[in-house]
């Protein structure tokens, strides 16, 4: 009895500890299919969870700031000089692009509407009637997404050759803003989709893009503010930044008319950020109103003109920063549904009750030279101080608010 009393519990310890013995290898052998180890088996799924949320907190806080630098450049001519020159290289006029440095992105302003329309070199120069080919787009598209469309041979085609160039420069994935007729559109301004760069603490990079607003008008010869038109610019500055784009003056000048002055200080007036002019063919002054930059002319880009004034221009490099906040991750996210409902924009980020975006802005101005029988790259040093002696540029740069 003393035997049947011990050995039945010496065999149950022994299925016990058996039991036991194969409940621990079962453990252990979930622990590393899992590769979580055997003493932290109670506590694991809970700290993970834990763990994850930090680590998705962190990984927000590591993102430290928003970063974007353009270079906006004056006019474009595909036509007449210019694509003779090309001789069917049409990548050829954009071949210097390189020496005038990086940026996120370029903006320029074609001065030429987009037909397939055959016009001779004859009627171009003689009368001064651009059209530019389709043929040009994949090039022009690779180095100017963004375009300014306000300007006043926009309309040397006629009304055909304007609803041309907005349907294949739709088709081809440009971005644009303006036209020749600023009294046609309800709103002159668009949400234009930059991209940028967000910038974690260990200096590592991510591409990311960013809603702005472009107001772009054409008052050169024709056209004069309507009642309103230029007011337009408050309604998106409450809610977006704004960089203003203003086709206007007379021609061949160094110094920008009264007019020309009169509607920028408006534009500064109604919200925007800055302005940036064009039109006369010739770099013209830079001024600081209210804090804010005004350049008045940026000069010929790539233009068939073989005046020195007429082969230089100011390239304007503006760069953009912005501390990260929640904010401005629900106005990147945004970016997609602006790229589609440009005009829209700034309603959707009201209705969602996001808070304006106010960037640091800096400043360098970049001398070119060339866009015809000389491709347009970085002018000599030379160059680079005439360009700055027209824009009286360094007084302006000393003029600049530290917080711009």
């Amino acid at each position: 009895m003393g035997k049947n009393s011990i050995y039945p519990r010496h065999n149950n310890f022994r299925t016990s500890k058996l039991f036991f013995a194969l409940l621990i290898l079962a453990i252990m052998g979930l622990a590393a299919a899992t590769g979580t180890h055997l003493y932290y088996f109670k506590t694991t799924q809970p700290e993970a969870a834990t763990s994850h949320s930090v680590t998705a907190k962190a990984a927000s806080n590591n993102l430290t700031k928003l970063e974007g630098s353009y270079l906006f450049s004056g006019t474009i001519v595909l036509a007449r000089g210019v694509e003779s020159y090309a001789n069917g290289d049409y990548n050829q006029p954009f071949s210097g692009m390189a020496s005038l440095g990086t940026y996120d992105a370029h903006i320029g302003v074609l001065e030429c509407p987009i037909t397939t329309n055959a016009d001779s070199f004859a009627n171009e120069v003689q009368n001064l009637v651009f059209n530019c080919q389709p043929y040009w787009l994949p090039y022009l598209k690779k180095y100017f997404p963004i375009l300014n469309l306000s300007s006043d041979h926009l309309n040397d085609q006629g009304p055909q050759g304007i609803a041309s160039t907005f349907k294949l420069l739709n088709a081809a994935g440009f971005q644009t803003v303006g036209t020749y007729d600023p009294h046609s559109l309800s709103d002159d301004c668009k949400a234009i989709i930059l991209p940028v760069r967000i910038i974690a603490s260990n200096g590592q990079t991510k591409p990311a893009t960013l809603p702005i607003a472009m107001c772009s008008y054409n008052y050169k010869f024709l056209f004069q503010p309507q009642p309103g038109e230029i007011a337009s610019i408050s309604q998106w500055s409450k809610i977006m930044p704004v960089i203003a784009l203003l086709n206007e003056g007379p021609e061949y000048h160094h110094t920008a008319s009264t007019q020309q002055v009169e509607y920028a200080h408006e534009m500064i007036d109604a919200g925007a950020d800055m302005v940036i002019g064009n039109g006369t063919h010739w770099i013209q002054n830079t001024e600081i109103y209210k804090g804010k930059l005004i350049a008045y002319s940026m000069g010929n880009f790539i233009f068939d003109q073989l005046d020195k004034d007429g082969r230089i221009a100011l390239n304007l490099a503006v760069n953009i920063s912005l501390p990260y906040s929640p904010n401005l991750a629900r106005w990147i996210n945004l970016a997609p549904t602006c790229l589609a409902n440009n005009e829209s924009c700034y309603k959707i980020a009201e209705s969602m009750h996001l808070t304006k975006l106010k960037p640091f802005y800096s400043f360098n101005a970049i001398a070119s030279y060339g866009g015809y029988l000389q491709v347009a790259t970085k002018a000599s040093p030379a160059d680079q101080a005439y360009m700055e002696m027209r824009a009286n540029w360094t007084q302006t740069l000393s003029q600049l608010p530290h917080n711009y």
